[in-house]
């Protein structure tokens, strides 16, 4: 049997290394005709580049002679330029022209298209403008749509700067129509020549691929020749043969020339194996057991010393298998069972051991198995283990189970020649003197310190002493009492969190590829049920809510938190069905005691592995589309694309606003606060601005939830605190500024020692106390009210300000002012927006201002924007008013001037 595997195997040798042969000489030819192809193909691109090059900053350049006008003509006046573009304009292909002075834009025609731009700031247009600017040298982009054209037809923008001794002075730009400029680059041409061509540029601000021509769809040019060249961006060209850099003619030379060469080396290959099988002398030597068709001990040995005297087979591992009481219990069950047992024995091991391995029936009950592997202390503890479940004998005796397991030993082999035995006998030496060390008892007691120190894959033995099998079944049953009560909610009996968490690996352990769906189940207000009711009333609505829930997942539910309930299916149902059905089976009224309550529920979906790879990021991202839902007010929400975009977008301005904070780059600008009495702008109030990369800024009230939301809200604050400190005491005075408005976070109020924390920075900053004015929003200073007293009450007896921000939103009536440890209230702007047009808005103003003054508070109106809305405020008795009317927030540099201005205007 072994010598017919043999020659099987010599057999598939000789035709693979056959096979090997012929396709190395496949692929030799074909790397010989595809390099001829190659270097064709390198040699006309390598023109073919160049020409382009010398359209695109040659002839199609029309901006070079404007700006070499520029260098040479009076720039008071721009008639010089409208004239000489004047031609240009006339053509067809020639869509926009611009002259740009230093930063700013002078001319831009035609005029009555993009007149508009004349005065504009190089900064307002596209970077590329910047680009040319900064490299002083013709700058090529395209095809791009230009903004405020008539149309939406793609053209290439040409930058020509003009420099005089090196210094930029302006840049002239010119827009010519896509079609045109592509038609004068003769693209077609390469496709006459029999090649498909692919024109492309790298994007300088993303590094992404921005296609600008190509010969047809759904081509892949991983494989073609490519050249690049700068305009100063990176442009590339890539060409490829039409039909491939193998023709179909010379494929099929290659394929015959290879199945001759394949037919002449299989004919030798047969001549050889003949004459080498009349060599071949069979021994028959008894190597076998039996029973089992394993080597026996001679043939283990000898086979363990093939293994040994090899050096190439790498490091070989020997396991010793022992069934303890086997001679006792396979004359209980007799010779038949017994030989069905025995016979089985190798089938498992195969589907078993993956790595190549050898197995030996050594004696009764005694097996050997070495594994040629390299392995780890770990890796070969957990393949004894496996081993030993494969070989696990499973029959009764008395009407009983009983299971017979094996008891192993393991080492790592020394190589050499007739090593073999002394490994083996090493290894059964000790096996032996381990096996004299230890009880059955000391076994229990291992394992239970086992599951003391958190592992869950342990299984206390069976024994074939009575006793110690009644005692290993009374610690089994009290192992699944400890995971009852560590991996299943106590009060509903349904999974918890760890229980999902074991479950869901489970699933993915078995199976990486088999999808599964994962339903996270919100119920919306629950609180309420509680507070209005009782906690029992929330209880059994909860219950009810499981019951309809173990319909859909069975033992797959699980309550991870409060009312939001997880469940995994395995149906392959539609999602947005199964999503429906599940908000359907929820939507019919639960009764709880006399009461009746119509539910309204939140679902979000997360699938596996669309959506993640692992438990724990599928529960992070179900619970981010659980939040978005709650955002949107949306009823289903499924974890995708978009949303996992979102999610990456919040990533992205966490670590702009992190890297911004540690390289002190993120901007604090500042809103100036008119006061009244005075005419002056006597205080501002600080904003965070952190830009996006794209010249524009993301929204402050994003940036701060999500740094509250990622627990950065601590250094945000203290950031902004310090700079507006260091601010108001550098040049507060010179402004005029007394004060500075500061906005802080509940996060912020609610941590220990913060007031300390807080007067520390205001201190290191230079700043005086009473400079400082800390603004809270009003809902998070009533629900916070108890925590933060104590706070803020510190805070103000070292000189610092308190203010409520957005008062008037709704959460508090005027007579809780009286209990308010505040001394400014700061009007929202949802109030002073309707002041000109609502009786009853300008009412609530005037009795606010009113409650104010009887308990000494300072009023500021937010948001004021026209003359009218002014006018009204003002005529509240509100004593100071922020808004556009009077100034937009602003850099610190801005305000600065804006403030100087104002002071010398007060003073002249």
């Amino acid at each position: 049997m072994k010598q017919r595997v043999k020659r099987r195997l010599l057999a598939c040798a000789v035709i693979l290394l056959i096979l090997a042969f012929t396709a190395a000489l496949g692929m030799g030819m074909t790397r010989a005709l595809t390099g001829i192809r190659r270097s064709d193909a390198e040699q006309i691109l390598h023109f073919y580049s160049e020409d382009i090059q010398f359209q695109l900053q040659g002839r199609l350049n029309e901006a070079d002679a404007l700006a070499q006008m520029a260098l040479i003509m009076d720039r008071s006046s721009t008639a010089w330029f409208e004239n000489a573009a004047a031609p240009l304009l006339s053509q067809e292909q020639v869509r926009y022209v611009c002259l740009i002075e230093g930063d700013t834009i002078t001319s831009a025609l035609p005029r009555e298209t993009f007149g508009y731009q004349t005065g504009q700031s190089l900064r307002d247009l596209s970077y590329i403008f910047t680009l040319s600017k900064v490299v002083k040298e013709l700058v090529i982009e395209g095809p791009v749509v230009l903004e405020g054209a008539s149309d939406d037809r793609p053209v290439f923008l040409f930058l020509q700067p003009f420099v005089k001794d090196n210094a930029y002075l302006g840049e002239v730009a010119l827009a010519l129509d896509s079609e045109y400029v592509l038609g004068q680059l003769s693209l077609q041409y390469l496709s006459d020549q029999g090649y498909d061509y692919e024109l492309w540029r790298v994007n300088p601000q993303n590094g992404g691929k921005d296609v600008i021509a190509v010969s047809g769809s759904n081509i892949d040019f991983s494989n073609a020749v490519k050249t690049s060249f700068n305009l100063p961006t990176e442009w590339n060209i890539s060409i490829q043969p039409t039909d491939g850099w193998i023709s179909p003619a010379n494929r099929a030379v290659i394929i015959s020339s290879c199945f001759a060469a394949a037919l002449l080396m299989l004919g030798m290959a047969c001549a050889m194996y003949q004459s080498l099988t009349r060599k071949w002398i069979l021994k028959k030597v008894s190597t076998v057991d039996i029973q089992t068709g394993l080597y026996n001990l001679p043939g283990f040995t000898a086979a363990l010393d093939g293994w040994l005297s090899d050096d190439s087979s790498g490091p070989v591992y020997l396991f010793y298998f022992v069934y303890e009481s086997y001679n006792q219990v396979s004359q209980l069950i007799g010779p038949a069972e017994e030989s069905i047992f025995l016979k089985s024995i190798p089938e498992r091991l195969n589907a078993f051991i993956q790595s190549p391995f050898i197995a030996g029936r050594l004696g009764d009950g005694n097996f050997a198995i070495a594994v040629c592997e390299d392995m780890s202390l770990n890796q070969q503890e957990d393949f004894a283990k496996g081993v030993t479940l494969e070989l696990l004998l499973r029959t009764r005796l008395n009407g009983k189970k009983l299971f017979l397991t094996t008891h192993y030993q393991y080492r790592h082999c020394s190589a050499g020649r007739n090593q073999a035995e002394k490994e083996i006998t090493a290894l059964v030496h000790s096996y032996y003197e381990h096996r004299s060390s230890e009880s059955p008892a000391h076994r229990l007691t291992e394992k239970c310190r086992q599951l003391i120190a958190g592992q869950n894959n342990v299984t206390f033995d069976e024994y074939t002493d009575l006793e110690m099998m009644e005692l290993s079944k009374t610690f089994n049953q009290y192992r699944k009492q400890v995971e009852q009560l560590a991996y299943f909610d106590p009060v509903f009996n349904v999974g918890n969190r760890s229980k999902y968490q074991r479950d869901a690996n489970m699933l993915i352990s078995y199976d990486k590829k088999r999808p599964f769906s994962l339903f996270c189940v919100d119920i919306c207000a629950f609180s309420q049920y509680n507070q209005l009711f009782s906690a029992d009333i929330g209880d059994r609505i909860l219950h009810e809510v499981v019951q309809r829930l173990s319909r859909l997942f069975g033992n797959y539910l699980y309550r991870i938190n409060g009312d939001v309930f997880l469940g995994i299916t395995l149906s392959g149902e539609d999602e947005t069905s199964f999503a429906t059905k599940l908000q359907t089976l929820l939507s019919s009224p639960v009764t709880a005691g006399h009461a009746t309550f119509t539910l309204r529920v939140r679902t979000a979906v997360c699938l596996y592995p669309a959506n993640g790879p692992s438990p724990e990021i599928l529960l992070d991202r179900i619970q981010s589309a659980m939040r978005y839902a709650k955002e949107s007010g949306q009823k289903i929400m499924f974890y995708n694309d978009e949303l996992d975009e979102i999610i990456r977008s919040e990533a992205d301005i966490i670590t702009r606003l992190e890297a911004a904070i540690k390289e002190e780059t993120l901007e604090v600008w500042y809103q100036p606060i008119m006061h009244l009495a005075t005419g002056s702008f006597s205080t501002a109030e600080v904003l965070v601005r952190l830009p996006d990369g794209n010249g524009g800024f993301f929204s402050a009230g994003q940036a701060v939830a999500l740094a509250e939301r990622s627990g950065m809200v601590d250094q945000l604050g203290n950031y902004v605190l310090s700079r507006a400190g260091r601010f108001i005491n550098a040049q507060g005075k010179a402004l005029g500024l007394k004060n500075i408005h500061v906005n802080l976070s509940v996060q912020q109020l609610l941590v220990e020692n913060i007031s300390d924390h807080l007067l520390s920075i205001i201190r290191a900053s230079g700043a005086d106390n009473g400079q400082i004015t800390l603004e809270l929003t009003e809902s998070v200073l009533i629900q916070s009210i108890e925590h933060a007293s104590s706070t803020l009450e510190a805070l103000r007896q070292a000189g610092i300000q308190i203010a409520l921000d957005d008062f008037g939103v709704g959460y508090s009536s005027l007579n809780y002012l009286f209990n308010l440890p505040v001394d400014v209230i700061k009007i929202d702007r949802s109030l002073t927006q309707q002041i000109c047009t609502s009786h009853k808005q300008r009412a609530l103003l005037n009795s606010i201002v009113e409650m104010a003054e009887v308990n000494a508070l300072t009023v500021v109106a937010e948001g004021v924007e026209t003359l009218e809305e002014q006018r009204e405020v003002a005529a509240s008795g509100v004593q100071y008013i922020q808004g556009y009317y009077y100034a937009r927030p602003m850099c610190e540099e801005a305000l600065t001037k804006f403030l100087s201005q104002k002071t010398r205007a007060s003073d002249n």
